[in-house]
């Protein structure tokens, strides 16, 4: 598959072509021999079309390329250059141990996650899968003492000051939507992952205020932490790094490997998890339309189900106010109206036509015309 020209490289090159720009004015007058260059993230040719989205980050690389060689490359191949070490599987090489790596995590992760066997993945035998990944780093000019001791110690700080405005998580999240990231070194910045003020404005909710940093869920575990971004929807699971999971941690990677998709799971991640290589494809993109009718009729029928059972009932004006706060926007991409409800009646009335008159499914019906009322305590679907 080939990402030349998709729409997850036009939203890629939306964020990263300005920032690699101003990065290199800012260090066009430093000597960059011997320093080496920002890290900047690759997404596999199948990640486009994966159900799973999922993004690993590391700490830094080890000897990535040269900052010459970055500053004499054309921006626009800057932006997916990454991607080629794991399109062409560059990265099966790189793991010196399968137990203490973070390459070793991510294939026992992918392995497991998938119900696949180790070492068929290793054998490049699910393509697929070890191209439907992203690959990230936190710190995207690697230390000083581990790469650039070759270079005056002050223009590597010159360059490594202006390298930070790749260090966001928001540019990946913008770019790239991951529904999980795994960030493999627990000592990551929090602004890492936290900087609310670079968030898209896709993802800046009606009615929310993202500057509050309560729209961040933290759940601290015993092996490791979990945030859940409520704006963009995004997992976040910070862990040790892995040589420590491996060598130091007395369980192993795999015991993370299998609490992680536990969690998954416990989290309601994804509406089903894998059962073979064969799910990692995307089938239904009902759910990444949120102004469309399909998905506001599941919405509706699923709490229909729910306050049903629960002998409930919602006023039209509580189901906009919940649509709007999660942008589940009108057909036309806008939040439904505060001081006039008709549409979001419009809507509950649509559902319950579509469930009794198109799918003669009457129980769904019912349940719908029973639990939403309007302002005055009416049924709201006639």
């Amino acid at each position: 598959m080939n990402m030349e020209g998709s729409l997850l490289n036009e939203r890629r090159e939306a964020e990263y072509f300005q920032l690699i720009e101003e990065f290199k004015n800012k260090i066009n007058d430093i000597n960059c021999e011997g320093i080496t260059g920002p890290h900047l993230p690759g997404v596999g040719n199948c990640y486009e079309s994966a159900k799973y989205k999922i993004a690993f980050c590391g700490f830094e690389t080890l000897g990535w390329d040269s900052l010459t060689s970055f500053m004499e490359t054309d921006t626009y191949k800057l932006i997916t250059q990454t991607d080629e070490s794991i399109n062409n599987n560059a990265f099966l090489d790189w793991p010196s141990n399968d137990h203490a790596t973070f390459w070793g995590f991510v294939l026992k992760f992918l392995a497991k996650f998938y119900k696949i066997d180790f070492n068929s993945l290793k054998d490049k035998k699910y393509p697929e899968i070890l191209h439907s990944f992203m690959w990230v780093n936190s710190n995207s000019i690697e230390r000083y003492e581990v790469s650039s001791t070759d270079a005056p110690i002050e223009n590597w700080r010159k360059v490594k000051d202006a390298s930070k405005v790749f260090d966001d998580l928001n540019h990946v999240i913008n770019s790239c939507q991951p529904k999980v990231v795994f960030i493999l070194y627990k000592n990551v910045d929090k602004e890492y992952f936290q900087n609310v003020e670079t968030l898209s404005d896709a993802y800046r909710s009606y009615n929310i205020n993202i500057n509050n940093k309560s729209n961040y869920l933290h759940i601290k575990k015993e092996m490791y932490s979990y945030c859940y971004e409520r704006n963009s929807g995004t997992h976040i699971f910070t862990l040790p790094h892995p040589r420590w999971m491996g060598q130091f941690s007395g369980i192993g990677i795999d015991k993370f490997v299998d609490e992680l998709i536990s969690d998954l799971k416990n989290y309601r991640v994804w509406e089903k998890m894998p059962e073979s290589s064969e799910d990692w494809r995307a089938t239904d993109k009902i759910d990444d339309d949120k102004a469309s009718m399909e998905y506001k009729r599941k919405i509706i029928a699923t709490l229909a189900h729910y306050l049903t059972a629960h002998n409930l009932v919602m006023s039209g004006k509580e189901l906009q106010n919940l649509f709007n706060n999660n942008g589940i926007l009108t057909t036309y991409g806008t939040p439904f109206g505060e001081n006039g409800e008709r549409g979001i009646y419009t809507v509950i009335r649509n559902a319950w036509w579509y469930y009794h008159n198109t799918k003669h499914d009457y129980q769904t019906a019912y349940d719908i015309a029973r639990s939403f009322v309007n302002k005055n305590g009416e049924y709201a679907y006639e």
